[in-house]
């Protein structure tokens, strides 16, 4: 029967297969942008064009890749790990060693089996020291597989009786956003029973290139100023796609009917001359509707119009503030 640990390690697999995969390609396509910026020549166009529509393409679909959803019943049903027997195998073989021990003619002439006996009782104290060491390394692994045995079975009944607290313990168990640079720079959780409520600080304009790049006709590199809404619509779409991939993420963990997702940025209040933090979209997602979607073929921006959600957004000045979304009665 599988361990605990065997079964975390399925699950680790699984549940976050896809998370670092996109997470890799985000993070490739990032630091291949960055040093498209920091080059004052580019020697090889064809690549650098390619890097750069590929980063383009990251931007956009965040929300294709999530974790698997995790079955509770599943862990649930896993059986409490079992305390290991002592064991005693090398001793058992040292000792054997001594028992059938034969002396050679070599032996009998020159007296040196007492010597060889000896040594011989001594591999079993010194095989007794290996079952130690063995014993205990099983009896540790067996206590972190108990510990992790307990501590998932704990969440799990807590989550299927709804449990906030449970809710908060599932995602820092499982972490899924543990590095969230594609998504935003930070997060803020609320639970409650059938919803949860996030706060995505979404990432900073500085993310989209304000340029485009292709390949001439005769294989020269052309860089030129990307059109103001055509940034802007670019940057919507990465908001948009964020936002996507947090409620799908939430969705993969926690058994609730929606989830608020706010996006969170930075904007100039006009009144008063300062930055302040913002909500620049805030959706209210059910699962369902995600669920319906063709997530591969989907513009993000567009998507939202499927959800109850408040955003004010114009092509040649960008995001401004709103209010959260609060739910239809």
């Amino acid at each position: 029967m599988a361990t605990v640990n065997q079964v975390l390690r399925s699950y680790s697999a699984a549940v976050r297969r896809a998370e670092r995969e996109q997470q890799r390609r985000a993070r490739e396509a990032a630091k291949r942008f960055k040093e498209q910026q920091k080059m004052q020549a580019i020697g090889d166009a064809s690549q650098a064009v390619s890097d750069y529509n590929y980063y383009i393409d990251v931007l956009q679909s965040v929300h294709k890749n999530c974790t698997d959803t995790v079955s509770w019943e599943a862990i649930k049903a896993e059986s409490k790990p079992e305390e290991p027997e002592i064991s005693n195998t090398f001793e058992m073989i040292a000792r054997k060693k001594v028992d059938t021990f034969k002396p050679s003619l070599m032996d009998k002439i020159f007296g040196s089996s007492k010597k060889k006996i000896e040594r011989l009782k001594e591999e079993i104290e010194k095989a007794k020291e290996k079952d130690k060491k063995k014993n205990d390394l099983n009896f540790e692994e067996y206590k972190s597989e108990l510990k992790n045995w307990e501590e998932l079975q704990d969440i799990c009944n807590g989550v299927e009786n709804k449990n906030t607290e449970s809710y908060r313990q599932a995602l820092e168990y499982f972490n899924p956003f543990s590095d969230i640079g594609e998504l935003g720079s930070r997060l803020n959780i609320s639970f409650s029973e059938n919803f949860i409520d996030v706060d995505l600080h979404v990432n900073s304009i500085n993310i989209v290139p304000d340029y485009v790049l292709s390949q001439t006709s005769t294989g020269k590199l052309s860089k030129k100023n990307m059109p103001k809404s055509k940034f802007n619509e670019l940057y919507q779409d990465h908001i948009c796609s964020a936002v996507i991939r947090i409620a799908r993420e939430v969705f993969a963990y926690l058994p609730v009917e929606y989830v608020r997702v706010n996006a969170i940025s930075n904007l100039l209040n006009s009144k008063t001359g300062y930055m302040e933090e913002t909500p620049i979209l805030s959706v209210i997602m059910p699962p369902e509707t995600i669920e319906s979607l063709n997530l591969e073929l989907i513009d993000p921006s567009d998507s939202m119009q499927n959800f109850v959600h408040n955003m004010k957004f114009s092509k040649t000045m960008g995001f401004k503030g709103v209010e959260k979304t609060e739910l239809e009665k």
